[in-house]
């Protein structure tokens, strides 16, 4: 089939998958490329596997005619009537390209823009006298769009196969075996385009080399050592001619012989390390999936990866992965722009936060624990709305957390350094111990919450939280009004916001997990009874020497002015002070308004 593509960004838009494995109903939304993280035993691989099953062409018909055990645990044993696996692949953004337009039209499910889908389904036979009760009494079908008689063959899977790259893969022994070596198809197409009279001056230039090294006298005497060795061991009829040479000098076979170097041909990459066999191999990789899309031999290749991370030291992961999901590992040129961007679907399973912390903000796919029956459920980030400034925010945050938010059960957003030194020292001092809760204080650096809550709420992943912020009274209207009514509007809509006053509008709030102070944290920590604390963290850190008598004077019971205490913590730093602090948060009495968020992020990762 004849390449004919235009700039075509072919992808998987969804998939959905039900009763397979960990997975009771799982649907998610994908964008370009996806980026899959979860705990462990979580279904990370099983997702791989269900879409081997719609997509892989070298996986057998056998592999297709699951067993019992593959259905879904919680449908209880013997299973229920009518009990069938069903996992669909809906793709997308095909229409620039004459061909993809050609292979999946009769597949359609949305026809503007186009949206086809491809289903696999485990099902029970159709002529059955009694139930089902054994794995033979089923059959596997795959079909296309919504019809179950629209059977799809395996032409669409060799023309849009999945590429799987298992976690335990053996990128070094695959390079050195010329059968499995992502080199062959590459030097195979680079030896189309040298001519036969070409190839054979240079075999016979090899073979002239060749012999001239075994005809050195200790070569030579070597070589029939080894033959008279063999002709004593099997005899003269069954002995073998032995001959020392670089390389077959026939030209077919010349190709075969090269080996990839690296450090300046130095070094062959067997004798490398893991780490860089594996940026080889992956490169490698990319460069054949694409030169079969260019040759025709295939339209376009889902590339599945286990485990990416594996042999990388973290500056690798992300020095690696940063621009490969950012181009879907598609060549560019000298602008790092992307040359031909219709070649390969990325998707990535992995552990690792320093992947996750340089994945485009959309790629990210959550799987969790469903709490009600314990499948694995999925959350993503492909549909987030949000201005490109808010996106680009959020990457650069995930980037220095390393993607913190993502490996959470919980997360309490807070506004700075100060409440992140503080909350977990003061959680613990109230027997909430977060780490073991799986719960992150995650700063946001400012009050700017509302991205961060789309992250991390309900249209996003979905991941329990409670935000902490300050009052930050300014005169009639203190300025978390507003702050407030921004994240409420995106949580519960306009509607149910509008009209509400300032003491609904706090009580609504708490209700959704967004907690506020009196003042500032400071201030409230002073106001709980903690004064004489804060007073004598002031005067040991105190810049100053009136800062330390003013201190000295407010722990002696002078009642502080909120805006002088203010400025002489500032003067100090406030994250510093809060570090002093959070040393004596057993003796610190905590803020009703942090021990209320702590609470509801608690109540819900258990």
């Amino acid at each position: 089939m004849p390449r004919e593509t235009g700039d075509a960004l072919m992808r998987i838009s969804r998939i959905e998958i039900q009763n397979y494995r960990n997975f009771r109903h799982l649907e998610v939304r994908l964008d370009n490329c996806a980026v899959v993280v979860g705990e462990n035993r979580i279904g990370k691989s099983n997702l791989v596997s269900a879409l081997r099953l719609v997509l892989d062409p070298t996986l057998p018909d056998a592999f297709r005619q699951l067993r019992l055990e593959d259905f879904w645990d919680g449908l209880g044993r013997p299973l229920p009537e009518g009990a069938r696996v069903r996992v669909s692949v809906d793709i997308a953004d095909f229409e620039d390209d004459a061909n993809l337009v050609a292979l999946l039209c009769d597949y359609l499910v949305e026809p503007e823009p186009m949206v086809s889908r491809l289903t696999y389904e485990f099902r029970p036979r159709g002529n059955l006298a009694d139930g089902p009760c054994k794995a033979s009494d089923y059959e596997w079908v795959m079909y296309g769009g919504d019809d179950v008689e629209r059977r799809v063959d395996g032409r669409v899977r060799r023309w849009l196969p999945l590429e799987l790259l298992p976690a335990l893969r053996d990128a070094e022994g695959d390079l050195e075996n010329w059968r499995r070596s992502p080199l062959r198809p590459l030097l195979n197409r680079a030896a189309d385009e040298i001519t036969e009279a070409r190839m054979a001056v240079l075999a016979a230039a090899v073979d002239n080399a060749s012999q001239g090294v075994a005809a050195e006298p200790e070569i030579g005497r070597l070589a029939a050592t080894i033959t008279s060795q063999i002709a004593n061991m099997v005899g003269e009829q069954q002995a073998l001619d032995a001959a020392l040479r670089f390389t077959p000098s026939d030209a077919t076979r010349l190709l075969r012989a090269l080996r990839l170097y690296v450090d300046d041909g130095r070094r062959l990459i067997s004798d490398a390390s893991l780490g860089s066999a594996n940026i080889v191999y992956l490169a490698l990789r990319i460069l054949e999936l694409g030169a079969l899309v260019e040759d025709g031999d295939r339209l376009h290749t889902v590339m599945a990866v286990e485990e990416p991370e594996a042999h990388l030291h973290p500056h690798l992961q992300r020095l690696v992965y940063r621009d490969f999901l950012r181009t879907r590992g598609l060549p560019t040129d000298e602008h790092h722009r992307v040359v031909d961007r219709a070649r390969t679907t990325i998707l990535l399973t992995t552990h690792s936060p320093h992947i996750v912390s340089v994945a485009p903000l959309r790629a990210l796919v959550l799987l969790k624990r469903d709490p009600d029956d314990g499948s694995t459920r999925a959350a993503s980030t492909a549909q987030l709305t949000m201005p490109d400034e808010d996106v680009a925010d959020l990457e650069r945050y995930l980037d220095v957390t390393r993607g913190e938010l993502l490996f959470a059960r919980g997360v309490l957003l807070v506004e700075g350094d100060a409440e992140e030194y503080l909350v977990p020292a003061l959680a613990k001092a109230i027997g909430y111990d977060l780490d073991a809760l799986g719960i992150s204080v995650c700063s946001v650096s400012g009050t700017n919450f509302r991205p961060y809550v789309k992250l991390v709420g309900p249209n996003g992943l979905d991941i329990p939280f409670a935000l902490i912020t300050d009052m930050d009274p300014d005169g009639s209207t203190p300025l978390a009004l507003g702050r407030v009514r921004a994240v409420l509007k995106h949580l519960l809509g306009e509607a149910a916001v509008k009209e509400r006053g300032a003491d609904e509008v706090w009580a609504l709030g708490e209700e959704n997990g967004v907690f506020v102070n009196s003042h500032t944290l400071e201030i409230d920590l002073w106001r709980e009874g903690n004064g004489v604390v804060v007073a004598q963290t002031i005067a040991k850190l105190a810049p100053r020497e009136t800062i330390r008598k003013r201190a000295e004077d407010w722990e002696a019971g002078e009642e502080p002015d909120p805006t002088r205490l203010l400025a002489d913590i500032g003067a100090i730093g406030k994250g510093r002070v809060a570090q002093r602090l959070a040393l004596h948060a057993a003796e610190l009495k905590c803020p009703s308004y942090i021990r209320k968020a702590i609470e509801h992020v608690a109540k819900r990762v258990h």
